[in-house]
C-alpha cells in the first residue's frame, strides 16, 4: 500500500444515522430501495459527495465529503422524506429516526481507511452476510463488480478507491481480520463503537441473554470477560449500559 498521508483536508465525516430506540428503517428491500432513490435525489444540488455507504436493518452509514451545513441540511431533508414514505407504506406513527445523526470527522488518511473498511464489514460483523454478497453497500461498486448492483452511482467510488492506491490494495485491506473481532487496526486507531454494534458484539459473543449472565459470572471468569469486551472496542460506559455491573469492576477488570 502506498505511503499515507497523516493529515486529510478537513470534511471528511463519517456519518450514523439511526432509528429510534433501535427500531427497524427498512422492513424489506422495496423500503433499502427507497432509501437509497431518497438518498439520490437529495445528493443533487446539496454539495454533498458519498464516498462509501451501508444500509442494515436499524441504521445507516455513509462516509462523505461536506460542510457541515450542508450535511444538516441533506440529512434532515433526507430523514424527513424517507420517514413520510416509511410511515404511510407500513402505517406507522411518530419519529422513525434518532433526533440528531451522529458524525464523526476523519482527519487522517489511517482512520479512512479505517472507517471504509468498518462500514463495509457491517453486515459480515453483524453476521447478515458477507462483504462480497451483501447488495446493500457500496463495497461491490467500488470494487468493480457489475452484476446487480444497488445504489449504483450514489458512491464517488473513484475517489474511494484513490486512498488505497489500487483495486487489490482495496480488496486485501478490507480481507484483514484483527485476531479478536474482525476489525482492522491502522496506527493504532480503531472506529468508535455505537451502542447498537456494541449490542451486537456482546451478543454474539456471550449470548442474547448476556445482561444476565455475565454478572452472574464468577468473579475471575467475569472480569475476562470484561477485559474482553474491552479489547473489542466497547468504551466502560456502554459495558456498564449493557451489562448492569459498575464502573468500578469494569476499569479494575
Amino acid at each position: 500500500m502506498r505511503k499515507l498521508r497523516s493529515e486529510l483536508p478537513p470534511g471528511y465525516i463519517h456519518v450514523t444515522q439511526r432509528g429510534l430506540g433501535r427500531r427497524l428503517i427498512f422492513e424489506d428491500d422495496h423500503d433499502k430501495r427507497r432509501y437509497l432513490a431518497t438518498l439520490r435525489d437529495k445528493l443533487e444540488h446539496s454539495g454533498v459527495s458519498v464516498l462509501v455507504w451501508t444500509l442494515m436493518p436499524n441504521h445507516v452509514h455513509l462516509l462523505v465529503r461536506a460542510q457541515p451545513a450542508e450535511l444538516s441540511k441533506l440529512m434532515q431533508r433526507l430523514g424527513t422524506s424517507y420517514a413520510q414514505y416509511f410511515n404511510g407504506r407500513h402505517g406507522h406513527v411518530g419519529k422513525v429516526f434518532q433526533n440528531r445523526f451522529s458524525s464523526e470527522p476523519v482527519e487522517t488518511e489511517a482512520h479512512m481507511l479505517v472507517a471504509i473498511r468498518y462500514i463495509h464489514r457491517n453486515a459480515e460483523v453483524a453476521q447478515i452476510a458477507t462483504m462480497r454478497d451483501y447488495p446493500w453497500s457500496s463495497y461491490r461498486e467500488i470494487l468493480g463488480k457489475r452484476v446487480a448492483l444497488e445504489g449504483e452511482g450514489i458512491c464517488d467510488a473513484s475517489k474511494a478507491l484513490e486512498f488505497f492506491g489500487s483495486m487489490e490494495e482495496f480488496s486485501r485491506f478490507h480481507a484483514m481480520e484483527n485476531e479478536v473481532d474482525g476489525f482492522a487496526r491502522v496506527d493504532g486507531y480503531r472506529p468508535r463503537l455505537s451502542d447498537s454494534d456494541a449490542y451486537a458484539i456482546v451478543s454474539r459473543h456471550y449470548g442474547k441473554g448476556f445482561a444476565d449472565s455475565l454478572p452472574r459470572m464468577p468473579k475471575e471468569e467475569r472480569d475476562e470477560a470484561l477485559r474482553t469486551l474491552k479489547i473489542l472496542g466497547l468504551s466502560i460506559r456502554q459495558i456498564e449500559r449493557l451489562t448492569g455491573i459498575g464502573r468500578g469492576p469494569i476499569t479494575k477488570a
